[in-house]
């Protein structure tokens, strides 16, 4: 019997679909163990331990900075570079092996070298976030009338995978945290595993997938390229609106556990909040999802930005580990929503055959605003000698960004 090649294409899309989304659930713990975990806290206490924490708070907030500034020159060069020899799943591994490296060998940085640590850190945060735009554009490589779905699967499924490798960590610590290695007892050894586990679960994607749409031959330059994307107006004031609000969504990942270090938390129940938010997200985006499906995408971007606004409010307020507890599921709620339907909002706007090229435009735009967050966080806590005024000052990016999105909203409805 000969074989059915509508099976046997079937197949095929599934491998590819199931890959994409497994690369999500590979590279979340990155976001999770240490962009959003371990590293805040193995930097106050180790790394850091040495400076106040109003200066470590700056510190922090510069080795974020400079990532994004280097993203922001670069991306949309790679961005352009990919499409024109139709090679986004080489750039993607690329820079996930760089950042890969430079994780592992921040397990390997002294006491108190702080300078050290914050290098290693500002690559593999330029590696993680570079491969993410190419990551991205891979998007539309799928139907387009499934963005919003694969794009939802494949957050919820990374914060799913990113949450049970945090446990991982987490349950090896528990039993093995009093040793005597250093490795183990600075808990630096997370470093190590979330090496280890992005790379083995990256490996489905660089088997399966193959980039399918054709190289570009346009030869345009990336000034002509920018040129060409804001006289759109419907990308434009969509890229303004999320430029401004994805400042917020990015500046609380990054900076709630620090912030949380500053009001006397401990580090466990930092890390069991993160936890929460891990498990919540997975649900929360499948539910953000649905009400995108039962209104519309723009009004369900509204609720996360609403949702994020109140997040602001309460840390303001904060006091007691339940309220911490709260934020957590607040924020597990609406980050995974948001980020997977303004990735879906955006891929329906942008041309098949420049996809990386307009999501290098799209993450540089999105870094360029967290290139201001945590700088902004930093010097208001700095200088006000008050972490809750500090981050207060997150909420005027979801207040601007979402009256962006509106007028937005309206422009596409006109057209």
């Amino acid at each position: 019997m000969g074989s059915n090649p509508t099976a046997s294409l079937k197949i095929v899309k599934n491998k590819k679909y199931y890959s994409w989304v497994l690369y999500d659930w590979a590279n979340s713990a990155y976001a999770t163990i240490v962009l959003a975990g371990f590293f805040p806290i193995i930097y106050a206490e180790y790394f850091a331990a040495s400076v106040d924490s109003s200066e470590r708070t700056l510190y922090l907030g510069i080795s974020n900075s400079v990532a994004s500034l280097l993203l922001i020159i670069s991306a949309p060069f790679f961005g352009l570079l990919a499409d024109r020899f139709n090679k986004k799943k080489l750039f993607l591994s690329i820079f996930a092996i760089i950042s890969i490296a430079s994780t592992f060998f921040l397990s390997f940085v002294s006491s108190n070298s702080y300078i050290l640590a914050s290098i290693f850190f500002s690559i593999s945060l330029l590696g993680f976030m570079m491969s993410n735009v190419f990551y991205d554009a891979m998007l539309l490589d799928f139907e387009s009338d499934k963005f919003n779905k694969i794009s939802s699967y494949g957050y919820a499924f990374g914060y799913l995978g990113g949450g049970i490798a945090f446990i991982l960590a987490l349950i090896f610590l528990y039993y093995a945290g009093q040793s005597n290695i250093e490795l183990i007892a600075s808990k630096k050894i997370v470093f190590i595993f979330t090496s280890i586990w992005w790379a083995f679960f990256m490996i489905p994607l660089i088997l399966y997938w193959e980039d399918n749409t054709r190289p570009n031959s346009e030869t345009l330059s990336i000034s002509e390229s920018f040129k060409e994307l804001f006289s759109n107006k419907k990308i434009f004031y969509f890229l303004l609106a999320y430029w401004v609000y994805i400042d917020g969504v990015d500046t609380i990942i990054r900076m709630a556990v620090n912030y949380g270090l500053t009001l006397g938390f401990s580090s466990s129940d930092l890390l069991l909040a993160l936890l929460v938010t891990q498990f919540v997200s997975f649900p929360g985006t499948l539910l953000i999802l649905k009400i995108s499906n039962l209104f519309t995408i723009e009004k369900a971007i509204i609720f996360c930005l609403s949702v994020y606004l109140g997040i602001t409010y309460f840390a303001y307020n904060l006091h007691t580990t339940e309220q911490f507890y709260t934020i957590a599921v607040l924020i597990g709620f609406a980050q995974g929503g948001i980020q997977a339907l303004s990735r879906s909002y955006f891929a329906v706007l942008v041309p098949n055959n420049r996809s990386s090229e307009y999501f290098g435009i799209y993450n540089m735009l999105g870094k360029f605003a967290a290139l201001l967050g945590p700088i902004v966080v930093g010097l208001v806590t700095f200088y006000t000698y008050d972490s809750r005024i500090g981050i207060a000052s997150i909420a005027i990016f979801f207040i601007v960004g979402m009256f962006l999105f509106n007028i937005s909203h309206r422009i596409n409805t006109k057209n």
